[in-house]
């Protein structure tokens, strides 16, 4: 099995609770023996890690009890590739059809119109994609983005009180929507800012922009 370290707050229980922080590497110790490769680790402020096996399977840590060993997720088809934000966590599948599953907070409409669900420990399918043609997905702080590598168009649903979804003067409206076109790639975190490299090259920036983050010197950016 890959060794995955870890150090730091221990509340996400990723390994034995003797000790709530670790100031050097330490092991794993909560995945199962079967699990030959992880590829991809989340996280979300809620304390909840999410781990993507080679295997296309999720094993997801509770920050309230330590379990010896994760199980796999169930009742969700295997998975290509997650992302997290503030409090949630999408989750593309492996199909001819791609599907993207949200789990965590959905008090700023991160998921789209599931609004009547605010916390979902599962992952759970996000209606209103099914018109959608998408191939990559990405996070950023209360915000939902889902990229068309074939057209170059970035759709995206979530709060936008900061117009960290580019898009002035949009407030949740529960439905995912067109942002912005001629799109290439999206670089975002945890934060309320997000950039976009569009098909001529440019860099753009938009969202928070506390202490000049979005490289000006206006508070926000779109």
């Amino acid at each position: 099995m890959t060794n995955i370290l870890g150090f730091g707050g221990n509340f996400g229980n990723w390994r034995q609770p003797k000790n709530n922080f670790s100031t050097k590497p330490e092991s794993l110790t909560i995945l199962p023996e079967e699990v030959t490769q992880i590829v991809d680790v989340v996280s979300i402020y809620s304390r909840i890690i999410v781990f993507l096996s080679s295997e296309g399977k999720l094993y997801q840590t509770d920050h309230e009890q330590f379990q010896e060993k994760l199980k796999a997720i169930e009742d969700i088809p295997p998975i290509k590739s997650i992302v997290s934000g503030y409090y949630h966590i999408l989750a593309v599948s492996y199909e001819e059809q791609p599907k993207v599953y949200g789990m965590g907070e959905n008090d700023s409409q991160q998921f789209s119109n599931l609004n009547n669900q605010i916390e979902m420990r599962k992952p759970t399918l996000i209606k209103g994609l099914e018109k959608i043609t998408f191939h990559e997905i990405y996070c950023a702080g209360y915000g939902s983005f889902f990229l068309n590598t074939t057209n170059n168009v970035l759709y995206g649903c979530g709060n936008n009180y900061n117009n960290e979804l580019g898009v002035i003067g949009y407030q949740s409206k529960e439905q995912i929507i067109k942002l912005h076109e001629n799109v290439v790639k999206v670089f975002s975190d945890h934060s309320d800012h997000v950039f976009i490299i569009k098909t001529n090259g440019n860099l753009y920036g938009f969202g928070t922009n506390r202490k000049g983050l979005c490289l000006n010197n206006s508070f926000f950016s779109s």
